[in-house]
């Protein structure tokens, strides 16, 4: 396009929609995505199939499983779907079979399965302090447990954990149980890459910062969530589709030698932070 010398530049779509023609292609690959019903897991799920893998969607809630699923195929991608509890043993080593069956392999697995609390360390029962660990961290060791024979067999893989800049902080939004497992996922990430890489398995996280989604606006009002956008040097909160560019990344053989990797997408959120006092005051504490 011509343009007047002297004359400002045309600014581009400020939060452009990723274009499916320039995403990394996953033809003939297969790839698992827990808690892909809705959110990241699904922005996630859509990518991969936009890109040419068969995604299987795995979430505890079978029902938006179905969904998710049925959406993609309406886009022309191909999906299936599986209710699965990811701190279950066996209901993981029955989603791999599935996606092997499904797909021929089993060549991407991205755990994305968590849950939240809010509560103060004081505060916190102890049996939700294990089932946010339980789900977040066991549920990504059970699920990468399970897909790594498979991985090293073909000697191919790609493990993308979904962590949080909390585990390089704190969390403003969740509690200390959150911000442990993430801390936690973060660890087991360079740990799992060490021992998988010198069989062509590539493990990384991705830590998102605020991101829009039911999590979020389950724990934040909208005051909150835009004062929350004006601390973002970015100036907004990240989107699901945001994450997914991050992770399909992370999951394509652009990045054949990142190895252990924890990803920041969060706009440079961890560039700044809240006050004591308003991190308190949101979560109603009694001190």
């Amino acid at each position: 396009m011509h343009r007047t010398p002297g004359t400002p530049k045309p600014h581009p779509t400020p939060h452009p929609t990723p274009d499916p023609l320039h995403l990394p292609r996953f033809d003939g690959r297969t790839a698992v995505v827990t808690g892909a019903a809705r959110g990241i897991g699904q922005a996630i799920a859509r990518g991969f199939a936009a890109g040419g893998a068969h995604v299987v969607i795995a979430d505890l809630d079978a029902g938006a499983a179905a969904s998710a699923a049925e959406e993609i195929a309406a886009e022309g991608g191909h999906s299936s779907f599986l209710g699965v509890d990811v701190t279950d043993s066996a209901q993981v080593a029955s989603l791999v079979r599935h996606a092997v069956a499904a797909g021929g392999s089993l060549d991407i697995l991205v755990n994305n399965a968590a849950i939240t609390t809010t509560r103060i360390v004081e505060e916190t029962d102890e049996a939700v302090w294990r089932k946010v660990l339980d789900v977040n961290l066991t549920g990504a060791f059970l699920c990468a447990k399970a897909a790594l024979p498979v991985m090293r067999a073909q000697r191919y893989g790609k493990i993308v954990n979904i962590a949080s800049v909390a585990a390089k902080r704190i969390s403003f939004n969740a509690g200390a149980s959150y911000t442990a497992s993430k801390a936690g996922l973060v660890a087991f990430t360079r740990h799992l890459a060490y021992e998988a890489a010198s069989d062509g398995i590539n493990v990384n996280a991705v830590c998102p910062g605020p991101v829009q989604t039911p999590m979020l606006a389950a724990t934040a009002d909208e005051e909150t969530l835009r004062t929350r956008s004006r601390s973002i040097p970015r100036g907004r909160l990240s989107t699901p589709e945001d994450q997914a560019g991050a992770v399909l990344y992370l999951a394509s053989d652009h990045a054949s030698m990142v190895c252990g990797q924890a990803l920041d997408v969060d706009g440079g959120a961890l560039l700044g932070w809240y006050d004591p006092e308003t991190y308190f005051r949101r979560r109603g504490a009694h001190r």
